[in-house]
């Protein structure tokens, strides 16, 4: 039963809709190819460099990206491991160790909970990397370094829910992704020692036909 608010999905235009959140979608990545520069360069730098542990905390729908962002990575050939602040306040940072790198993904750099981990990263020596798209937040103010990453607040969606930013947020993440395993030549057959499993591993640890 609808509600004297709520309307039926065919009054909408709902193609319209679709098409609209798509190409904006497809507007911003555009945007961030333009906005790869040394910044971008210099922390892909240090993710290949990094000889410890890469440690990714985020919170909310950054924490979706996070998680993604720590498996590829990992699977790329660059440990990394996702780290939430629920843990992380609570007793777990103390896993840091000389070496390691704490990458922080926050959309508006306030998410007080990320900039908590931040601040024990500075105090225990851990260089701190900020994924932000608000250069006066306060995450990026405590990092060490700055990847910014602009994504239009109107793009999301009904304006608050992070929707375009979490697709921006993982290109760059993926592109990331792609450095390491190139720079470390990462191959299939190595990625099939560690991915027996399911289709995939299936796929990569069958025997070449004859």
């Amino acid at each position: 039963m609808h509600t004297s608010e709520s309307r039926n999905i065919y009054s909408l235009n709902p193609v319209e809709i679709a098409r609209e959140t798509i190409q904006q979608d497809i507007d911003t990545l555009q945007s961030l190819i333009k906005h790869l520069d040394q910044t971008f360069l210099g922390v892909a730098r240090k993710i290949c460099d990094c000889q410890g542990l890469i440690w990714i905390t985020a919170v909310g729908t950054s924490a979706a990206v996070g998680m993604r962002f720590a498996h590829i990575l990992t699977c790329s050939g660059q440990r990394a491991m996702f780290l939430s602040p629920s843990e992380g306040l609570h007793g777990h940072t103390s896993i840091f160790r000389e070496g390691d790198l704490l990458i922080a993904i926050s959309r508006g750099g306030e998410s007080r909970e990320v900039n908590q981990m931040i601040e024990i990263a500075n105090k225990l020596g851990i260089e701190a990397i900020a994924f932000v798209s608000n250069p006066d937040s306060q995450m990026a103010k405590m990092s060490n370094q700055t990847l910014m990453i602009p994504c239009n607040q109107e793009y999301e969606l009904m304006g608050i829910l992070a929707t375009t930013s979490t697709i921006a947020y993982s290109a760059i993440c993926d592109a990331l992704c792609a450095i390491v395993a190139t720079e470390k030549g990462f191959s299939p057959k190595q990625f099939a020692q560690i991915h027996p499993a399911g289709a995939v591993g299936k796929a990569l640890n069958s025997e070449p036909k004859s």
